[in-house]
Protein backbone atom coordinates (compact mmCIF):
# COMPACT_ATOMS: atom_id res chain seq x y z
CA UNK A 1 0.00 0.00 0.00
CA UNK A 2 0.98 3.28 -1.06
CA UNK A 3 1.61 6.54 1.17
CA UNK A 4 -1.50 7.98 -0.38
CA UNK A 5 -3.57 4.77 0.38
CA UNK A 6 -2.50 4.65 3.83
CA UNK A 7 -2.91 7.93 4.18
CA UNK A 8 -6.94 7.75 3.32
CA UNK A 9 -7.57 4.59 5.13
CA UNK A 10 -6.46 6.61 8.27
CA UNK A 11 -8.51 9.13 7.69
CA UNK A 12 -11.87 7.02 7.53
CA UNK A 13 -11.01 4.94 10.59
CA UNK A 14 -9.01 7.91 12.88
CA UNK A 15 -12.23 7.22 14.86
CA UNK A 16 -11.23 2.93 15.78
CA UNK A 17 -9.48 3.85 18.73
CA UNK A 18 -10.01 1.19 21.56
CA UNK A 19 -13.30 -0.30 20.03
CA UNK A 20 -13.17 -1.52 16.53
CA UNK A 21 -16.31 -0.38 14.23
CA UNK A 22 -17.61 -3.54 13.45
CA UNK A 23 -17.44 -3.88 17.14
CA UNK A 24 -19.56 -1.01 17.84
CA UNK A 25 -22.15 -1.85 14.77
CA UNK A 26 -22.54 -5.15 16.37
CA UNK A 27 -23.56 -3.77 19.87
CA UNK A 28 -26.13 -1.58 18.08
CA UNK A 29 -27.79 -4.31 16.25
CA UNK A 30 -27.95 -6.47 19.00
CA UNK A 31 -29.89 -4.08 20.80
CA UNK A 32 -32.85 -4.16 18.19
CA UNK A 33 -35.90 -6.12 18.10
CA UNK A 34 -34.95 -9.70 16.98
CA UNK A 35 -34.54 -10.33 12.91
CA UNK A 36 -33.68 -8.46 9.90
CA UNK A 37 -32.83 -4.83 9.40
CA UNK A 38 -33.38 -3.23 6.30
CA UNK A 39 -32.43 -0.42 3.96
CA UNK A 40 -34.45 2.47 5.62
CA UNK A 41 -32.88 1.51 9.56
CA UNK A 42 -29.27 1.16 8.15
CA UNK A 43 -29.02 4.43 5.92
CA UNK A 44 -27.90 6.65 8.62
CA UNK A 45 -24.87 4.86 8.86
CA UNK A 46 -23.85 2.70 5.68
CA UNK A 47 -25.06 5.67 2.83
CA UNK A 48 -21.80 7.38 2.97
CA UNK A 49 -22.29 10.11 0.30
CA UNK A 50 -24.37 13.45 -0.07
CA UNK A 51 -28.97 12.68 -0.24
CA UNK A 52 -27.96 9.13 1.23
CA UNK A 53 -30.06 6.23 0.54
CA UNK A 54 -32.74 8.66 -1.50
CA UNK A 55 -29.39 9.29 -4.06
CA UNK A 56 -28.55 5.83 -4.08
CA UNK A 57 -32.16 4.84 -5.34
CA UNK A 58 -32.14 8.10 -7.57
CA UNK A 59 -28.50 6.88 -9.41
CA UNK A 60 -29.66 3.24 -10.11
CA UNK A 61 -32.91 4.48 -11.76
CA UNK A 62 -30.98 6.98 -13.86
CA UNK A 63 -28.65 3.81 -14.42
CA UNK A 64 -31.36 1.95 -15.79
CA UNK A 65 -30.13 -1.10 -13.37
CA UNK A 66 -32.17 -4.51 -13.94
CA UNK A 67 -33.09 -7.39 -12.25
CA UNK A 68 -29.87 -10.48 -12.05
CA UNK A 69 -27.28 -7.53 -13.42
CA UNK A 70 -23.77 -8.22 -12.33
CA UNK A 71 -22.10 -4.92 -10.42
CA UNK A 72 -18.70 -4.05 -9.04
CA UNK A 73 -19.58 -1.78 -6.28
CA UNK A 74 -15.60 0.61 -6.45
CA UNK A 75 -15.41 1.98 -3.23
CA UNK A 76 -18.19 -0.06 -1.29
CA UNK A 77 -17.65 1.93 2.23
CA UNK A 78 -20.16 0.07 4.79
CA UNK A 79 -22.02 -1.20 1.82
CA UNK A 80 -25.32 0.55 1.98
CA UNK A 81 -25.53 0.58 -1.74
CA UNK A 82 -24.41 -2.85 -2.87
CA UNK A 83 -27.25 -4.35 -0.13
CA UNK A 84 -29.64 -1.80 -2.08
CA UNK A 85 -29.14 -2.82 -5.69
CA UNK A 86 -29.05 -6.80 -4.28
CA UNK A 87 -32.53 -6.24 -2.26
CA UNK A 88 -34.50 -3.95 -4.67
CA UNK A 89 -33.26 -5.47 -8.11
CA UNK A 90 -31.46 -8.91 -7.42
CA UNK A 91 -28.30 -7.55 -8.46
CA UNK A 92 -25.23 -9.95 -7.35
CA UNK A 93 -22.79 -7.21 -6.28
CA UNK A 94 -19.43 -7.57 -5.48
CA UNK A 95 -18.17 -4.68 -3.07
CA UNK A 96 -14.41 -3.67 -2.79
CA UNK A 97 -13.13 -1.11 -0.43
CA UNK A 98 -9.12 0.03 0.72
CA UNK A 99 -10.92 -0.04 4.66
CA UNK A 100 -11.06 -3.84 6.48
CA UNK A 101 -12.79 -2.47 9.10
CA UNK A 102 -15.64 -0.87 6.47
CA UNK A 103 -15.31 -4.57 4.66
CA UNK A 104 -15.92 -6.67 8.09
CA UNK A 105 -18.97 -4.14 8.95
CA UNK A 106 -20.67 -4.64 5.45
CA UNK A 107 -20.11 -8.19 6.03
CA UNK A 108 -21.97 -7.61 9.05
CA UNK A 109 -25.14 -5.63 7.53
CA UNK A 110 -25.27 -8.28 4.74
CA UNK A 111 -25.44 -11.06 7.13
CA UNK A 112 -28.34 -9.14 9.42
CA UNK A 113 -29.94 -8.16 6.19
CA UNK A 114 -30.25 -11.95 5.09
CA UNK A 115 -28.38 -10.63 1.57
CA UNK A 116 -25.35 -12.32 1.99
CA UNK A 117 -25.92 -14.85 -0.68
CA UNK A 118 -26.36 -12.27 -3.39
CA UNK A 119 -23.38 -9.72 -1.81
CA UNK A 120 -19.66 -10.16 -1.21
CA UNK A 121 -16.92 -7.87 0.00
CA UNK A 122 -13.11 -7.87 0.33
CA UNK A 123 -10.75 -5.24 0.53
CA UNK A 124 -8.42 -4.18 -2.09
CA UNK A 125 -7.04 -1.07 -4.67
CA UNK A 126 -8.96 0.07 -7.03
CA UNK A 127 -5.96 1.17 -8.93
CA UNK A 128 -5.11 -3.05 -9.07
CA UNK A 129 -8.28 -4.27 -8.78
CA UNK A 130 -8.53 -8.30 -8.46
CA UNK A 131 -10.25 -9.66 -10.98
CA UNK A 132 -10.35 -10.47 -14.68
CA UNK A 133 -11.05 -8.72 -17.48
CA UNK A 134 -14.71 -8.13 -18.59
CA UNK A 135 -16.43 -9.40 -15.63
CA UNK A 136 -18.74 -7.28 -14.56
CA UNK A 137 -21.95 -5.50 -16.42
CA UNK A 138 -21.99 -2.37 -14.38
CA UNK A 139 -19.19 -1.08 -12.08
CA UNK A 140 -21.19 1.08 -9.53
CA UNK A 141 -18.98 4.04 -7.53
CA UNK A 142 -20.29 6.63 -5.27
CA UNK A 143 -18.06 9.76 -3.56
CA UNK A 144 -15.12 7.45 -4.01
CA UNK A 145 -12.48 8.76 -6.66
CA UNK A 146 -11.94 12.17 -5.17
CA UNK A 147 -9.60 10.99 -3.33
CA UNK A 148 -6.97 8.59 -6.23
CA UNK A 149 -5.44 11.59 -8.17
CA UNK A 150 -4.29 9.12 -10.95
CA UNK A 151 -7.84 9.20 -12.33
CA UNK A 152 -7.11 7.99 -15.67
CA UNK A 153 -5.80 4.76 -14.30
CA UNK A 154 -9.00 3.60 -12.05
CA UNK A 155 -10.94 4.38 -14.74
CA UNK A 156 -9.12 2.10 -17.05
CA UNK A 157 -9.20 -0.27 -14.41
CA UNK A 158 -13.00 0.18 -14.38
CA UNK A 159 -13.18 -0.71 -18.05
CA UNK A 160 -10.35 -3.62 -18.11
CA UNK A 161 -13.29 -5.22 -15.62
CA UNK A 162 -15.87 -4.53 -17.56
CA UNK A 163 -17.31 -6.30 -20.38
CA UNK A 164 -17.68 -4.12 -23.74
CA UNK A 165 -20.81 -2.30 -23.19
CA UNK A 166 -20.90 -2.45 -19.93
CA UNK A 167 -21.74 0.07 -17.97
CA UNK A 168 -19.65 3.07 -15.57
CA UNK A 169 -22.33 3.92 -13.01
CA UNK A 170 -20.72 7.03 -11.00
CA UNK A 171 -21.93 9.84 -8.33
CA UNK A 172 -19.28 12.01 -7.49
CA UNK A 173 -17.72 15.24 -6.10
CA UNK A 174 -16.52 17.84 -8.94
CA UNK A 175 -14.43 20.67 -8.62
CA UNK A 176 -16.12 23.76 -10.23
CA UNK A 177 -14.36 25.35 -13.26
CA UNK A 178 -12.32 27.07 -11.50
CA UNK A 179 -11.44 24.97 -8.77
CA UNK A 180 -11.05 27.31 -6.26
CA UNK A 181 -9.69 26.10 -2.68
CA UNK A 182 -11.82 23.84 0.08
CA UNK A 183 -12.31 24.21 3.29
CA UNK A 184 -11.17 21.97 5.07
CA UNK A 185 -11.88 18.93 6.74
CA UNK A 186 -14.56 17.47 4.03
CA UNK A 187 -16.07 13.65 4.75
CA UNK A 188 -13.36 12.53 2.43
CA UNK A 189 -9.84 14.64 3.47
CA UNK A 190 -8.78 16.39 6.18
CA UNK A 191 -6.98 18.23 3.75
CA UNK A 192 -5.78 19.04 0.12
CA UNK A 193 -3.17 15.70 0.46
CA UNK A 194 -5.60 13.10 -0.14
CA UNK A 195 -8.57 15.50 -2.14
CA UNK A 196 -8.00 15.45 -5.59
CA UNK A 197 -10.99 16.87 -7.46
CA UNK A 198 -11.48 16.97 -11.07
CA UNK A 199 -13.80 19.07 -12.91
CA UNK A 200 -16.59 18.34 -15.68
CA UNK A 201 -13.82 19.03 -18.28
CA UNK A 202 -11.66 17.12 -16.75
CA UNK A 203 -13.60 14.23 -15.96
CA UNK A 204 -15.17 14.18 -19.61
CA UNK A 205 -11.47 13.64 -20.97
CA UNK A 206 -10.13 11.35 -19.09
CA UNK A 207 -12.93 9.04 -19.34
CA UNK A 208 -12.76 9.41 -23.14
CA UNK A 209 -9.20 8.31 -22.54
CA UNK A 210 -9.93 5.55 -20.73
CA UNK A 211 -12.23 3.67 -23.01
CA UNK A 212 -15.54 5.12 -22.39
CA UNK A 213 -18.71 7.44 -23.92
CA UNK A 214 -20.45 9.24 -21.20
CA UNK A 215 -24.04 8.36 -22.45
CA UNK A 216 -26.06 10.31 -19.40
CA UNK A 217 -24.88 13.23 -17.28
CA UNK A 218 -26.81 14.79 -14.67
CA UNK A 219 -25.83 18.01 -12.59
CA UNK A 220 -27.68 17.43 -8.86
CA UNK A 221 -25.86 20.32 -6.82
CA UNK A 222 -29.26 21.95 -6.14
CA UNK A 223 -30.40 19.01 -4.91
CA UNK A 224 -27.54 17.93 -2.23
CA UNK A 225 -27.25 21.75 -1.51
CA UNK A 226 -31.11 21.06 -0.46
CA UNK A 227 -30.54 17.88 1.02
CA UNK A 228 -27.73 19.29 3.07
CA UNK A 229 -29.78 22.12 4.60
CA UNK A 230 -32.34 19.50 6.14
CA UNK A 231 -30.45 17.62 7.72
CA UNK A 232 -29.55 17.44 11.37
CA UNK A 233 -27.53 16.93 14.39
CA UNK A 234 -25.82 13.01 14.00
CA UNK A 235 -28.53 11.01 16.05
CA UNK A 236 -27.74 8.21 18.46
CA UNK A 237 -27.45 4.49 16.73
CA UNK A 238 -26.78 3.88 13.42
CA UNK A 239 -25.49 6.69 12.15
CA UNK A 240 -21.92 8.30 10.55
CA UNK A 241 -21.29 9.31 14.04
CA UNK A 242 -20.39 5.71 14.69
CA UNK A 243 -17.79 5.95 11.49
CA UNK A 244 -16.31 9.21 11.73
CA UNK A 245 -16.51 10.63 15.38
CA UNK A 246 -17.16 13.71 16.80
CA UNK A 247 -15.37 15.32 13.63
CA UNK A 248 -18.10 14.57 11.16
CA UNK A 249 -20.79 17.47 12.14
CA UNK A 250 -17.72 20.31 10.88
CA UNK A 251 -16.65 18.31 7.70
CA UNK A 252 -20.43 18.15 7.13
CA UNK A 253 -20.46 21.79 7.52
CA UNK A 254 -17.52 22.93 5.54
CA UNK A 255 -18.83 20.73 2.81
CA UNK A 256 -22.09 22.42 2.67
CA UNK A 257 -20.23 25.62 2.73
CA UNK A 258 -17.94 24.27 -0.36
CA UNK A 259 -21.16 24.01 -2.32
CA UNK A 260 -22.76 27.35 -1.30
CA UNK A 261 -19.71 28.87 -2.18
CA UNK A 262 -19.37 27.75 -5.75
CA UNK A 263 -16.43 25.45 -4.96
CA UNK A 264 -17.84 21.70 -5.12
CA UNK A 265 -20.32 20.29 -7.60
CA UNK A 266 -21.82 17.01 -7.54
CA UNK A 267 -22.83 14.90 -10.48
CA UNK A 268 -24.62 11.86 -11.67
CA UNK A 269 -23.19 10.06 -14.62
CA UNK A 270 -23.56 6.92 -16.86
CA UNK A 271 -20.95 5.82 -19.28
CA UNK A 272 -20.59 3.07 -21.79
CA UNK A 273 -17.71 1.12 -22.41
CA UNK A 274 -16.59 0.97 -25.53
CA UNK A 275 -15.13 -1.89 -27.24
CA UNK A 276 -12.51 -3.87 -27.06
CA UNK A 277 -9.28 -1.83 -24.88
CA UNK A 278 -6.00 -1.00 -26.79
Amino acid sequence: MNELSQLTRQHYEKNEVGTSLVSKVATILDSLPAGAVDASQLAGLDQFHVMGLEATDRLARFAGIESGTNILDAGSGLGGPSRYLASTYGCRVVGVDLSPSFVAVAQLLAQRTGLNVLVSYQAGDLLALPFPDSGFDVVWTQHVVMNIPDRERVYREFRRVLRPGGKLVFYDALATDAKPELHFPVPWAESNGTSFLFTQDETSSVLATAGFTISAWNDVTTEALNWMGQQRPLAQGLSLGIVMGPRFSEMAANLARNVREGRVRFVMAVCRADGAQD
